[in-house]
């Protein structure tokens, strides 16, 4: 199985603090990846980094095979120019802990903006599929409707179909329910279970270990910007080796 991502040694610093320390980490084709681990543990930074939010310091990071916001020529990395980085972050998908929706636009229109204006599709193109992508999470009924007029859950299911509308190789989850009403989390996580099952590759960084343990296929668990622990999702959970996984569980379960 070839793996869609690839983390070797990669670090990042912001001043004189180290996030990530190192990080060495494979996601495989079609696999639902599952990061946890305390606030600040660099889970975030690391995702952030994998579509190039944020530049790496060493090490490097591959997406499908092909390395991330940077050309290497002999040892030396060259940087991409913005345009080359826009090219590959098409292909990647991501949803934030905020929606990010534009406020000034209807449902239909924030799913149907970028493919229109990144990828040059026709609007009508672009509008039949945002319909079927807003019928997909549930919301067939709200695509006239402004992101104020929706609940937190039903915007971010907007914001899951508008990182879809681009047909992404890979989706990136930051925390995506941590925002929401505890009712509202279901309604969220039956998206991205449903997508899992269609085989979207997927890395997910979540404090709702329930979710990680039916649909994930492998956990990570990070502290202090190294991976403490990994393997599979209900091994780490129900029988973790690290004293320090243990510690994080007992409060989180």
């Amino acid at each position: 199985m070839t793996a869609m991502v690839k983390a070797e040694g990669v670090h990042k610093s912001f001043g004189n603090v180290q996030v990530l320390k190192g990080i060495d980490l494979e996601v495989a084709t079609g696999e639902v990846f599952c990061l946890i681990g305390p606030s600040g543990s660099g889970k975030s930074t690391f995702l952030r980094c994998i579509n190039h939010l944020e530049k790496i310091n060493a090490g490097r990071l591959y997406v499908d095979g092909e390395l991330v916001g940077y050309r290497q020529k002999g040892q030396k990395l060259y940087e991409l120019r913005d345009t080359e980085v826009a090219r590959q972050r098409r292909d990647i998908g991501m949803v934030f802990q905020r929606f990010n929706l534009f406020p000034h636009m209807t449902a239909l229109e924030n799913v149907t903006e970028a493919p229109v204006q990144v990828k040059g599709e026709s609007k009508a193109t672009a509008r039949e599929r945002a319909g079927q992508l807003l019928e997909r999470v549930g919301l067939g009924d709200k695509a006239k409707s402004y992101p104020s007029q929706l609940s937190g859950g039903q915007q971010q299911r907007v914001a899951i179909a508008r990182a879809l509308a681009m047909e992404p190789k890979l989706m990136l989850f930051d925390e995506p329910t941590s925002a929401l009403d505890p009712e509202l989390v279901g309604d969220v996580l039956d998206v991205m279970r449903d997508l899992a099952e269609s085989g979207m590759t997927m890395i997910v960084v979540t404090h709702e270990m329930g979710f990680a343990r039916e649909v994930g296929d492998s956990l990570v668990f990070m502290d202090e910007g190294v991976v403490v622990e990994s393997g599979h999702p209900r091994e780490v959970l129900t029988d973790p080796r690290h004293e320090r996984t243990k510690s994080f569980l007992s409060k989180v379960l």
